[in-house]
């Protein structure tokens, strides 16, 4: 009897022990404090274009400077799109601070990454497409 008693002691301190445990690793983490600075996208945007599906996401990283990331993932029948370059342009909302074209980086087929610094910090919009479908995106650059 006094060993069960001993071994139903030890597996109650077990289990609070790793409950503990789980609870703290559980409500410790938050999406923000545990990445590096930019790691969560400051906007970003999915939209289903005629031949395929477009995600773009921007990082406003600090000092004017801006990641933006684009995937493109063409439907079965348009997949040389994928490897087509969409056509990016930065402009500011409130003034006539437009045509800033941004240099893409082929990261993967239908992938693509630009990183740049806007000439001003304020409110911008980039319009990200392929001819005649695009779509808007927009960010504050601090």
């Amino acid at each position: 009897m006094r060993t069960r008693v001993v071994a139903a002691i030890l597996a109650v301190g077990v289990v609070a022990f790793v409950g503990i445990f789980v609870w703290t690793v559980v409500w410790t983490l938050e999406p923000q404090a545990t990445g590096a600075q930019g790691d969560a996208p400051t906007a970003e945007t999915s939209e289903q274009l005629s031949d395929g599906r477009l995600d773009v996401q921007v990082y406003a990283l600090g000092d004017r400077n801006v990641r933006l990331e684009i995937q493109f993932m063409p439907d079965a029948d348009a997949i040389e799109l994928a490897v087509q370059r969409p056509d990016v342009n930065f402009a500011m909302v409130d003034m006539h601070m437009d045509g800033i074209d941004s240099p893409l980086e082929l990261v993967e087929a239908g992938v693509w990454r630009a990183n740049l610094k806007l000439p001003m910090a304020g409110r911008w919009v980039v319009n990200v497409g392929f001819g005649d479908e695009f779509m808007e995106i927009e960010f504050d650059a601090k």
